[in-house]
């Protein structure tokens, strides 16, 4: 580490020693300027630790949609298994419920679970023993089953499989690590890591570590014309259905957004009321509202990615693609933007 015995920086700015913004408000920067080195050695290390943990996540990782993985599945792996003789396709809860549910509805297939008691298939649908309407007239096969999961990374969920059902059994997903191709029989591509999965996101220990964008990420943005009238745009803000999909499981880092301050009672309200748990809640000065309107996308922008530098956090989800290229460019931290 390098041996630093007072603060280098003439004034508040991005500092090349400890690779982030040193601030005015809060006053970090005043407090380099009188600390000891002892203190200052130990606040570099810390951050270098941070840094560390954020490299875990970084312009290179990849953040797959929902919709990518039906894709996927149906143009990598669908073609691969299709002309198979299967019996049945055997789903690994839960996210490999989903692919295995679009294989079996494509291939016009009974659907199972594994019952784990028993180690016994049951069939997912109660109408007919193939399972569903469209099953009632379907003769028993002598093909195997086909299990599938969306990835594989070690193993150890297929693996536990194998022990259960240990004959005529094929094994795929449609995301394989590089190092486990030898494990499955089929797979759609290869996915290395880093990388997150739509998905498992927003239900993951990753949103704790993750600041949000509020309009377009948890609801819909407020319609160009509702912004124009103060009424129309509260009605609105309190009432607007948020995006259920995407409501975290966890806490998350924190809220940063360019909705007004003077909104914050509503937003809070809404917040709370759609069990939208959050660190913090930044929302954009009402007193430079002009400023914001004048440039909005460089204003909302440079408000977040500001933020974003003097936290901790390793994740920025924004809604919108040029306001997320500022916010990366600045913070040089990952930034995901799930509409592109």
């Amino acid at each position: 580490m390098e041996d630093i015995h007072e603060c280098q920086c003439a004034q508040a700015g991005y500092c090349e020693f400890f690779r982030q913004e040193m601030t005015y408000d809060p006053p970090n920067w005043q407090w380099c300027q009188e600390t000891s080195k002892s203190e200052r050695d130990q606040y570099k290390r810390d951050l270098d630790k941070k840094h560390g943990r954020a490299k875990l996540f970084n312009s290179n990782s990849e953040y797959i949609k929902s919709s990518h993985l039906i894709e996927d599945c149906k143009n990598l792996l669908l073609p691969q298994i299709a002309r198979l003789n299967i019996k049945g396709i055997l789903g690994i809860p839960r996210s490999g419920m989903l692919p295995a549910s679009l294989i079996a509805t494509w291939l016009n297939l009974p659907l199972y679970a594994m019952n784990h008691s028993s180690h016994k298939l049951e069939v997912m649908s109660g109408y007919s023993r193939s399972g569903g309407w469209r099953m009632k007239d379907r003769e028993p096969s002598s093909g195997k089953i086909l299990v599938v999961d969306d990835t594989i990374f070690s193993g150890s969920a297929i693996a536990d499989m194998r022990e259960k059902i240990n004959e005529g059994v094929l094994y795929a997903v449609v995301y394989a690590h590089p190092d486990s191709l030898d494990k499955v029989d089929f797979f759609g591509r290869e996915l290395k890591p880093p990388h997150l999965l739509e998905w498992h996101f927003f239900n993951s220990n990753h949103t704790t570590r993750t600041l949000f964008d509020l309009d377009g990420i948890f609801c819909p943005n407020v319609p160009y014309k509702k912004c124009k009238n103060e009424e129309e745009y509260i009605d609105y803000i309190k009432n607007v259905e948020p995006f259920y999909h995407r409501i975290p499981s966890k806490s998350c880092h924190g809220i940063v957004t360019a909705r007004l301050d003077k909104y914050r009672d509503i937003t809070e309200e809404w917040l709370e009321r759609h069990k939208i748990k959050y660190e913090s809640l930044k929302m954009y000065p009402a007193e430079k509202e002009e400023i914001r309107d004048r440039n909005h996308i460089h204003e909302a922008a440079n408000f977040k990615a500001k933020h974003f530098m003097l936290s901790n956090a390793h994740i920025f989800v924004e809604s919108e693609p040029p306001e997320a290229r500022i916010i990366r460019e600045r913070s040089s931290k990952l930034v995901i933007c799930p509409e592109e």
